[in-house]
Formats: C-alpha cells, sequence, structure tokens
C-alpha cells in the first residue's frame, strides 16, 4: 500500500558498472571529491557506495573534513539527538546537498522508505524551490545506528569522509516532484497536498 501516494524509484541495476565504480572509488584519495566521468546517473554510485558499507550525507556545505555531533530531530521530528546524521539512500541525500539553503534558515519537508525493489520519497521545501550545486559525502557507517522505521543513521561521535561526491540540480531525479510550502504549514498538510498532486 502507498496510502500518501509518495513517488517510487526503483534500486537501480549497477551491474555494468561495478568495476568502473569500484576503481572510482580506490582512486580517490582519503577525503577527497571523487572525478566523476561516468555516463551513469551519480546516485546509481551513491547505490554503489550505499552498497560498499557506506553511508551519505548531503550538504550545501562542499568542503567539510570532520562532521561533528550536531542537535537535531530525528526523522519522525519527534526525538532531539545529538549526533552526525546520514543515510542509507541514495537519492535522499542528493536532496540535502541541493536543495538551496544557502540564504538562511529554510524548512524542509522530506520522507524516505525502501519497499521490496525499490524506494519511496517525498520532498517539500518552503517557498519556491530552489536549488544549488552541493557535495554528497561518503562516510565509513561502523559508528552509526539507524532511527527505528527510517532510512536515517546517526552517529553520536565526529566522522571524517572517506570521500565526497560533487553533486547539482540536475543529479536530483525527483527535483520535478519537489513542492512548495508556507512557513508554518503543517507537515500532515503538506503531505495531503502532496498525495493529490496539488502544488
Amino acid at each position: 500500500m502507498n496510502l500518501w501516494r509518495l513517488h517510487r524509484v526503483r534500486f537501480p541495476d549497477v551491474s555494468a558498472h561495478l568495476s568502473e565504480f569500484d576503481a572510482l572509488i580506490d582512486a580517490t584519495p582519503d577525503g577527497h571529491a571523487v572525478d566523476y566521468a561516468s555516463v551513469a546517473p551519480r546516485w546509481w554510485f551513491l547505490h554503489h557506495l550505499i552498497r560498499r558499507g557506506f553511508v551519505l550525507h548531503g550538504s550545501n556545505s562542499t568542503a567539510i573534513d570532520e562532521f561533528g555531533p550536531r542537535g537535531n530531530f530525528d526523522a519522525h521530528n519527534v526525538r532531539h539527538v545529538e549526533g552526525v546524521f546520514a543515510s542509507d539512500d541514495a537519492i535522499w541525500p542528493i536532496y540535502f546537498a541541493t536543495a538551496d539553503r544557502t540564504g538562511g534558515r529554510r524548512g524542509l519537508i522530506n520522507w524516505c522508505e525502501h519497499v521490496g525493489t525499490g524506494a519511496r520519497y517525498l520532498f517539500a521545501l518552503e517557498g519556491e524551490p530552489s536549488w544549488v550545486d552541493g557535495m554528497v559525502y561518503a562516510l565509513q557507517s561502523a559508528t552509526f545506528e539507524a532511527t527505528p522505521s527510517s532510512r536515517e543513521l546517526v552517529s553520536c561521535v565526529a566522522v571524517r569522509p572517506r570521500l565526497r561526491v560533487p553533486v547539482g540540480p540536475a543529479d536530483f531525479p525527483l527535483r520535478d516532484k519537489t513542492i512548495g510550502f508556507r512557513r508554518g504549514e503543517s507537515v500532515r498538510h503538506v503531505s495531503i497536498r502532496h498525495a493529490l498532486r496539488l502544488k
């Protein structure tokens, strides 16, 4: 069942790119940005990184050398957590990397879940959606623990990225499915508008 009509995306078959993706990981020094030249979509490479045991963090900031624990609410917007936040999904972090927050605080409403052979998503931005170039960071997963019933993971200790993947608005496959919302609008109301495909 998909009562909230979340947007579905099938997991990619990256078998034709395994050697290429592994070589790209091996060729990238610790902490550096990958020199991505593959014809495959970048989120396919991010999916491969997850299969290799990494978790991902997306940010407008492109030069983070270390992530330290910071206070934020968990994926369910219920529990306040001090930690480093990441995901084991390939598309969700691109939203965080490319959603334009360069002008200051901006509300985000979003969700990701994995069901069977794919994922389902809701993406919304306060105001009219706008986008920037950003970065997705691949982090070693050893210190991360999953937030129950979500694709979010949290580390209570600082983490240094293994590598960085530059991304732009065109790399976010659900950019045209992202809706705007007004400040103060409830998550439930945004979710209903999204389900009804109302802008």
